[in-house]
């Protein structure tokens, strides 16, 4: 895992120097206008944007109905326009949006239905709402855990939902070497490439260190505590981050194409990959795609996102 979190860090060094000269105008601006708007830190709703959808503003992901630049799926964007919508001139719309016996928000109207989720492509009101909910989840999770939180707690709310995040993040204060799928299966279900090395399961200490070297650009705390400590046993208590705000990376909804991208393109191979490589002469994953595809990059005027997951997106 060590080789892991150097590579996450080098490509987080390398990404928050160039994050905002490679994300189109029309991007920034909208960022800039929520971070003023709201005072939600800039660089972190960037690198959010970055993370979720590549600052691509229309991009679909198929595995949810996760939509836009900062990848909302339904429910969660009419709770947001519903809720902050007449804040930022959206008032007309969240009219339109009532609370259902379920508890969850409906539009009679499916014209209009479908006029308020297309908003989820302006970058403005993605934006706007993306910092809406950041600072929402912040203002939660400070007061569940009684301290201040980073971006990177923030995220891990916008991953699992404000409830679920608070419930992770006070285990890890008490055991960070507890199995995270054992404390939210169903979420380890839906993101095997987040709560797993391959085969092997990861603690909640070691997923927190991948997200904190993204956001917090910090070093790893828990890469070895499954050395520090026993393994605390499976908890069996409800899990409230089934329930709240749920954006395009929470909940039982997997987590944003974009992520597990970068996750997976710099997690190590797994032992039978490298029994294949040994077998076979081949290189490793990314030797092998860039022979197949050629290089990329700057100098061939082509994305350096990694193209683990073929398909993923939708044109």
């Amino acid at each position: 895992m060590t080789a892991f979190f150097n590579a996450l860090n080098r490509s987080n060094a390398t990404e928050s120097l160039g994050a905002t000269r490679n994300a189109p105008a029309q991007v920034i601006k909208a960022v800039q206008q929520a971070s003023s708007a709201t005072g939600v830190d800039f660089s972190y709703l960037m690198d959010k944007a970055n993370v979720e959808s590549g600052y691509r503003t229309d991009v679909k992901a198929k595995t949810s109905s996760a939509t836009g630049l900062f990848q909302f799926t339904e429910g969660t964007w009419l709770n947001m326009v519903q809720q902050h919508g007449a804040e930022h001139g959206l008032g007309k719309y969240a009219n339109q949006i009532t609370t259902g016996a379920n508890g969850k928000p409906q539009v009679s109207d499916p014209a209009m239905r479908k006029e308020i989720l297309n908003l989820r492509k302006d970058p403005r009101y993605s934006a706007l709402l993306a910092a809406e909910l950041a600072s929402d989840n912040k203002d939660h999770l400070e007061g569940k855990l009684g301290r201040p939180v980073g971006n990177t707690e923030m995220y891990m709310a916008h991953f699992l939902g404000a409830g679920g995040a608070t419930k992770f993040l006070k285990a890890m204060e008490k055991n960070p070497n507890q199995i995270a799928a054992n404390l939210l299966p169903d979420a380890a279900k839906a993101n095997l490439n987040v709560f797993y090395d391959g085969t092997r399961p990861l603690t909640v200490g070691q997923i927190f260190d991948r997200f904190s070297a993204k956001f917090d650009d910090a070093p790893a705390q828990f890469a070895d505590s499954s050395n520090l400590g026993t393994q605390q046993a499976t908890d069996e208590t409800a899990q409230p981050w089934l329930t709240g705000y749920r954006s395009g990376a929470s909940g039982r909804e997997p987590i944003s194409t974009f992520t597990i991208m970068m996750l997976d393109s710099l997690a190590p191979p797994s032992a039978d990959e490298e029994e294949k490589k040994r077998a076979t002469g081949g290189g490793t994953r990314g030797e092998k795609q860039e022979k197949e595809q050629g290089p990329t990059g700057a100098a061939s005027g082509q994305s350096a996102t990694p193209s683990v997951i073929p398909g993923m997106l939708a044109a």
